[in-house]
């Protein structure tokens, strides 16, 4: 047995280990998030304050937005806007001033010019535009099969690429996330006075963080994959 076959077999395994780790990392931070949004932060402090509050005192001008959804919070680059789920925007509890401290963080990435934070939205953009080819690739591999037999290879090849770019995409997300995360605790580290409650706040942010781990390994699984399958085919 090749090495080729041997990647092959594993990852099929390690995809749905993936997949599995995935949906525990999910569940993981819906029921943190769940959870600590039930409880008061000592901040006495909504989201949205909290965001005004933390762009004032580090001199920074941000659009501070509502947007629709749960943990469809975010920070756009292009508008400056830190976008805050309206459930967290008027809330103030120990999830909401978590998740708004972690999008600040990337606030003060880009005020900073993190190169980390530049490379990603680069690598982001590559792959989401190299996404738009999938399926033209898939018409072109099936007409192409239907005169010269080279579908197969060619809708490989196409995913490898795609799923690399996917990859290289989410290895450098999570620095990034974790970049965050960690500004993020050292911003509420010193507005909160409470041992027990900076604990529940790292507790919430480490959930959320795996999710971010879980889509490396996701990504990660499914370039080997195809790139098993692809030199498979080819030295068939």
């Amino acid at each position: 047995m090749n090495f080729e076959i041997i990647v092959y077999y594993f990852s099929g395994i390690l995809i749905m280990f993936s997949i599995l780790i995935a949906v525990i990392a999910q569940l993981k931070v819906q029921s943190a998030y769940s959870k600590f949004s039930q409880e008061k932060s000592s901040l006495n402090l909504t989201g949205g304050e909290l965001a005004k509050k933390l762009a004032n005192e580090n001199g920074l001008y941000l659009n501070i937005n509502t947007c629709n959804g749960t943990l469809s919070d975010h920070y756009n680059s292009k508008d400056k806007s830190l976008n805050i789920s309206q459930g967290n925007y008027n809330s103030d509890s120990i999830a909401a001033i978590s998740v708004v401290a972690h999008e600040f963080g990337h606030a003060l990435q880009d005020n900073e010019d993190y190169f980390p934070l530049k490379l990603r939205q680069f690598a982001i953009k590559v792959s989401n535009f190299a996404s738009r080819f999938l399926i033209p690739l898939i018409i072109v591999s099936i007409i192409l099969s239907l005169f010269i037999g080279m579908a197969g290879s060619i809708l490989t090849l196409a995913l490898v690429i795609i799923y690399g770019l996917s990859l290289v995409a989410n290895l450098v997300t999570l620095p990034v996330e974790l970049n965050a995360s960690k500004r993020a605790r050292e911003i509420l580290s010193s507005m909160i006075t409470s041992q027990e409650e900076n604990v529940k706040v790292k507790k919430m942010l480490s959930a959320a963080a795996m999710t971010y781990v879980a889509a490396l390994l996701v990504s990660l699984t499914y370039f080997l994959r195809f790139l098993s399958f692809f030199l498979l085919t080819r030295r068939d």
